[in-house]
């Protein structure tokens, strides 16, 4: 019975996150609908869910932590220190599974995690994303994360997605160590295995390019998780945890340079 409520929790989660780009085409095809039709109510409902602060801890968050998620990825052990760092998780992969249930949905967890902000567009998404303590993406929005707890982010992004193709890292972002120097706080770099599997195609480059200015991952239309599916491979979640700080002294290329070096 314990094994079948952690699969389904797994499955549900994992499948509603497949479901998001759906979900994001639908939203932006009824745009002409809504903006016509209900431009008052959009606002006053946008201005009114944008109004509260970020949420660390909801029931929603508690039910979804509460799974057995070690029967599927063994003992997960991540050890963090104490106090206030930028998580920055490597790679990103199809899905950030050691981010999310190895961190993020840990017990009594009081992380946020930031995903892209066209995710809290979509009505009940949105809203579910920001129970779940979902932020947006943006400079400010992990700056004033930073003030009271620590904040996951996958500097990869959709690019990430496509170089998991060649095995590779996408490294040609600078703004997380921009949020590490203005927030004052240390980045952890976590490196961890992926646990899909995706195949080759063509085009690399461009696709590369769609996904680096449109945050568009065009890969191969399914996904190679356990036996095929969309569940993540069972395996376990080993992460190598190393602490970075940012040196004044030294230029932003100078810094960048020597993060992904370690």
């Amino acid at each position: 019975m314990l094994i079948l409520w952690a699969a389904s929790i797994i499955f549900l989660l994992f499948a509603w996150i497949f479901f998001l780009p759906i979900f994001m085409l639908g939203f932006i095809l009824s745009i002409p609908f809504f903006t016509i039709a209900l431009p008052v109510s959009l606002f006053i409902g946008a201005g009114i869910f944008f109004a509260f602060d970020h949420i660390k801890e909801s029931s929603i968050r508690d039910i979804i932590s509460s799974a057995p998620y070690r029967l599927w990825f063994g003992d997960i052990r991540v050890p963090l220190p104490d106090g206030k760092f930028l998580i920055c998780c490597h790679p990103h992969g199809v899905l950030c599974t050691a981010a999310i249930v190895g961190i993020h949905l840990k017990p009594n967890s009081k992380t946020l995690i930031a995903v892209a902000p066209i995710v809290f567009m979509v009505p009940v998404i949105g809203w579910i994303a920001k129970h779940l303590g979902a932020i947006p993406a943006t400079y400010n929005d992990i700056l004033k994360a930073l003030k009271t707890t620590s904040v996951i982010l996958l500097p990869g992004g959709v690019p990430e997605i496509v170089a998991l193709e060649r095995k590779q890292e996408y490294t040609r972002r600078y703004g997380f160590l921009k949020c590490a120097d203005h927030a004052q706080v240390d980045i952890l770099k976590i490196k961890t295995d992926t646990h899909y599997e995706l195949l080759p195609m063509p085009f690399y480059n461009f696709r590369m390019y769609i996904a680096k200015h449109y945050n568009i991952p065009i890969t191969f239309p399914w996904v190679f998780g356990w036996y095929g599916t969309w569940l993540p491979q069972p395996k376990p979640i080993v992460p190598k945890v190393l602490q970075f700080t940012y040196n004044k002294q030294d230029n932003l290329e100078t810094n960048h340079r020597n993060y992904y070096s370690l």
